[in-house]
């Protein structure tokens, strides 16, 4: 009875995944990128869109003053435009700030380094995690702003943060404590003495209540609980075992931290394997969680470029500032491009029967909605047009339209089942006119 009720709630759960909205838009910048080394191990996007990318191991080499000018092998962070283009501060060799000068060398031995993850932070600067070092960098120049050794002599995850900057560092390898630093990283304190599992990414809640850990080898995601945030203490209660079935290797929050996606496994850690629990996820899909009943509403399946499964491995998932553009890695053999893009469309259709006399944005219909609405607009010339959604911080959670269109009428479907209850704003500019106008999303 318990197995059927399983598959019966599993089969509810992906019947949901019929509305999800991505489209894989190529490879990312292009598909001879990340096709050598070890593949991607982490990905973050900054405020201006810039896509920061790691290669797990060596990908070039530079010479070494103290060695004679022997040349040893170093790790490159790569930085691009929003359009693909490098940006001028791109590649990191060497990370470079007050007090800090570091060549990245994955050679010799004894000081050799991996890449360990991205993540965006508080104020949209880039933290690297890199071996046993955690590394802040301005995302406007690429210059290091802080930098603290974080393991036990042990690589690191990509690391959590939540909205007041506080950061917390656990270790791959399970029996470390989980630490907690503060923003300017001063060591604060302990999510657990303790880790659990082997994890290679995890996340904090929005004010760092809830710290999720991805175990990967334990098959599922555990939430430590704090009711006073990083005061602690951090517990993990009988209901705090989520995401039976994964073997995740990538976890993080939409831009609005209203979804946690998380990769539910590879063919090299298969999912599905939780002591007891009957689940059927697919090899090389994130899935989107909604936090407030931990059902699965989103996915985003990798698409396979050959058939070398067993190196594709999904280490790494960001996405734009508008989340409308999802960025997937994939750990691997190099043999394949392995960084993918998709963007989630909305619908712009165009209305034949209407010959508009003026410019004008309509109230959106219904009015209030839950979660869906038509948004309908004329145009008496023809330009570049934008109809952005924004929230009561000013902040765009949507782009609905962002390109030429011909003068005439047109009808936008805009779906937000990730956006929480509230006054929006959507925008329309076209030609240097702009219109706004307000809506409320009720739930």
């Amino acid at each position: 009875m318990k197995k059927l009720f399983a598959l019966v709630v599993l089969a509810l759960a992906l019947m949901s995944l019929s509305h999800a909205q991505w489209n894989f838009a190529g490879y990312f910048p292009d598909s001879t990128f990340a096709k050598k080394g070890t593949g991607v191990h982490g990905i973050a996007v900054d405020p201006a869109g810039k896509v920061w990318v790691q290669w797990w191991g060596r990908t070039d080499s530079l010479p070494d003053p103290g060695a004679g000018g022997q040349y040893y092998g170093v790790l490159t962070i790569h930085v691009f435009n929003p359009d693909g283009t490098p940006a001028s501060f791109s590649p990191l060799r060497v990370l470079q700030g007050p007090g800090v000068n570091d060549t990245l060398w994955t050679a010799p031995a004894a000081r050799a380094v991996s890449n360990r993850g991205l993540r965006r932070d508080h104020t949209g600067n880039i933290l690297i995690s890199i071996f046993d070092r955690l590394y802040r960098v301005n995302y406007q120049t690429g210059v290091v702003m802080n930098k603290v050794v974080a393991g036990d002599n042990a690589s690191i995850t990509a690391v959590a943060v939540d909205t007041l900057g506080e950061i917390a560092v656990q270790t791959v390898a399970p029996g470390n404590p989980i630490r907690i630093y503060a923003p300017n990283f001063t060591y604060l304190g302990n999510v657990t003495d303790t880790s659990r599992g082997f994890c290679r990414s995890t996340v904090f809640s929005k004010e760092g209540n809830d710290f999720f850990s991805a175990n990967y080898t334990l098959h599922c995601v555990y939430r430590y609980h704090s009711d006073y945030g990083t005061f602690g203490p951090y517990v993990v209660g009988p209901n705090d075992t989520l995401m039976k079935g994964f073997d995740c290797e990538s976890i993080e929050w939409n831009p609005t931290r209203t979804r946690l996606w998380a990769s539910a496994g590879s063919a090299n850690d298969r999912p599905n394997r939780y002591p007891g629990v009957t689940t059927n996820y697919s090899l090389n899909t994130w899935y989107a969680w909604n936090p407030t009943n931990w059902t699965i509403v989103d996915s985003i399946q990798w698409r396979w470029y050959n058939t070398d499964t067993m190196n594709t491995r999904p280490r790494a998932i960001a996405f734009s500032p508008d989340g409308n553009t999802a960025y997937v890695g994939c750990f691997g053999s190099g043999t394949y491009p392995s960084l993918e893009k998709f963007t989630r469309t909305t619908s712009v259709l165009p209305d034949p029967n209407v010959i508009p006399s003026e410019f004008t944005l309509s109230q959106n219909y219904p009015n209030p909605f839950n979660p869906s609405t038509e948004i309908k607009f004329t145009l008496t010339k023809a330009g570049f047009a934008s109809l952005k959604v924004f929230n009561g911080l000013g902040q765009v959670v949507a782009t609905l339209v962002n390109e030429n269109l011909n003068a005439g009428g047109y009808t936008v479907h805009f779906s937000a089942p990730e956006l929480s209850s509230g006054t929006y704003i959507y925008r329309l500019s076209v030609n240097g006119q702009t219109i706004s106008k307000k809506m409320m999303l009720l739930k």
